[in-house]
């Protein structure tokens, strides 16, 4: 019988006998109903879910959204069903009643009634013992979840592959993304959780950017984050460094290049200060105006140091008293410099370099790097497809110029294909539109301007001095020398474009990480060339 067939009483004339009441029990309804069931179902998929969580070494990130979010969800949402189930038959049945009043059949909570208390004693034991602990469990995993780099990566697999992979392969692969990309306290944990909310409708209704945007604007200041672990005061003097590269030539010439590091400081009690830390001016500070998203255009600087005098460099060729240009304005922190320090996506030069030192590309196969960074550096649409064409490139190659090598050493050069689509798939993310010239990176000046944003000698103060760009200000060069019995030797670093009349060009004007940059790409007509040069520029078959 339905509610529709209980008979109500009426109103009864004075004097008249009061007949029996119905009593209507509220939980003894279809919503209800369902509710208790999702209830049950939902805690007897949690504890399954559970002891898989417990007993599986790998778990799958998808089970894990499922158990710790989506399940205690469902749970709460039974918990909430049954109550309002018994709220709606109240109001229909006392909409009907005469004169406004129900007849409900409420609970009677006597505990001297043994029927009573074990009802009551078995709700206190269903609430503590089983409901509210697989909650407070689920719901303390849940929020460790949703702060571990799993969650992060992999369950929005695809928009956040590059930074994963990037991640996974740096030297931050032990921190987790919310130590850097939130910090402590709650503030920036319920910023997090709201800017999540609007990520997850952004994937769902397939409107994210691509490539998603630097995250550098939204970041906590690098004192909040970095310096928990990194000290500033504690990095100063200078460090020996070895850049190996391979010349695009038949041989693949091995070339080392040692450099001392000038990292400096500028804590006077802990070192001299000098080199490259003195940007983080203890006492002082530095500030600049970028005028694009990524903060590569800076034309406007301000040095303040401990004392408070302020001095503007220029690049825009106005006043220094002029007005700043307009653009975000920031004080210079680690994150303007170490941008990429979690998420380096290497470049086609660098990834072989790289792969050719620790041999696991044979250095002996001739032009290898020359034709494996023209083959990286090509567009395709995925990665089956960039599969496909490095190989073809690479076995074209060999079959066409050097027949014999393929014969002799095919083993070597299978395994260079391998090594160069692994490459590829390291640093390459087409369907994200991401490569190693998405993101500038500010550290060097190879690929990126990076430090000669400012140190470019354009940006000049009110005396008309400019921020050095002295490469002697942050490196000094050690080279050996023939004949002499000690190993290193202090010299300047000669580059061959030093000689002709270029003493202005950035590396990244031909270093950009691609198939090298050679004369005739930015002089085609041989114009600009002197007399003297002609003949060595004439072109050539080759």
């Amino acid at each position: 019988m339905t509610d529709q067939d209980v008979p109500l009483p009426e109103a009864n004339p004075p004097g008249a006998t009061q007949a029996p009441r119905p009593r209507v029990r509220l939980l003894q309804n279809a919503i209800s109903a369902i509710g208790f069931a999702i209830v049950v179902v939902s805690i007897a998929l949690l504890i399954t879910s559970g002891l898989f969580y417990v007993f599986t070494p790998s778990p799958n990130p998808y089970v894990d959204i499922v158990t710790f979010l989506v399940l205690p969800g469902v749970l709460l949402t039974g918990l909430l069903i049954t109550p309002l189930g018994a709220v709606i038959k109240y109001l229909r049945v006392r909409g009907r009643s005469a004169g406004g009043h129900s007849w409900v059949a409420l609970p009677r909570i006597d505990l001297n009634d043994r029927a009573t208390r074990d009802s009551v004693l078995l709700f206190v034991v269903a609430s503590v013992f089983l409901v509210l602990p697989v909650l407070a469990v689920s719901s303390y995993h849940a929020y460790h979840y949703t702060e571990s780099t799993e969650f992060c990566g992999k369950v929005c697999h695809s928009v956040m592959e590059p930074e994963a992979t990037a991640h996974a392969g740096s030297p931050h692969a032990r921190v987790t993304c919310a130590d850097c990309h939130i910090g402590s306290g709650a503030s920036w944990f319920v910023k997090s959780k709201l800017s999540g909310v609007r990520q997850v409708f952004a994937v769902l209704g397939d409107t994210y950017s691509r490539p998603i945007p630097p995250a550098i604007h939204e970041l906590r200041p690098a004192r909040d984050t970095c310096e928990e672990c990194h000290w500033p005061s504690k990095f100063f003097g200078s460090q020996l460094k070895e850049v190996v590269h391979y010349s695009e030539d038949e041989a693949n010439t091995r070339r080392s290049v040692r450099m001392l590091l000038k990292t400096g400081g500028a804590d006077p009690t802990m070192g001299r200060v000098e080199g490259i830390h003195m940007h983080m001016v203890f006492g002082g500070r530095i500030q600049y105006v970028a005028t694009d998203p990524g903060l590569q255009q800076i034309p406007w600087v301000r040095y303040i140091d401990k004392d408070g005098k302020e001095q503007i460099f220029r690049s825009d060729g106005l006043r220094h008293d002029d007005p700043p240009p307009v653009g975000a304005v920031r004080t210079i922190d680690c994150m303007d410099c170490h941008n990429r320090g979690a998420h380096h996506f290497r470049s086609p030069q660098a990834a072989m370099d790289l792969y050719l030192n620790a041999g696991r590309i044979d250095a002996t196969l001739p032009y290898i790097k020359h034709e494996a960074v023209k083959a990286l550096a090509l567009p395709y649409a995925d990665v089956a497809q960039a599969e496909a064409g490095i190989e073809r490139a690479l076995r074209t190659f060999y079959e066409q110029h050097y027949p014999a090598v393929l014969t002799e050493r095919g083993a070597a050069v299978e395994e260079a294909i391998a090594a160069v689509q692994d490459i590829y798939r390291r640093n390459f993310f087409p369907q994200m539109k991401v490569d190693w010239r998405t993101y500038p990176e500010n550290i060097g000046h190879l690929n990126s301007p990076g430090c000669m944003r400012c140190h470019d000698g354009r940006h000049l103060n009110a005396e008309g001095v400019a921020i050095s760009s002295n490469c002697d200000v942050c490196h000094t060069f050690l080279n050996a020398v023939e004949g002499q019995e000690s190993t290193y030797h202090e010299d300047i670093f000669h580059h061959s474009m030093k000689t002709l009349h270029h003493e202005n060009l950035q590396c990244v004007q031909c270093h950009s990480g691609g198939p090298l940059k050679g004369c005739r790409d930015c002089h085609a007509s041989g114009e600009w060339l002197d007399e003297r040069d002609k003949e060595l520029f004439k072109p050539t078959d080759g």
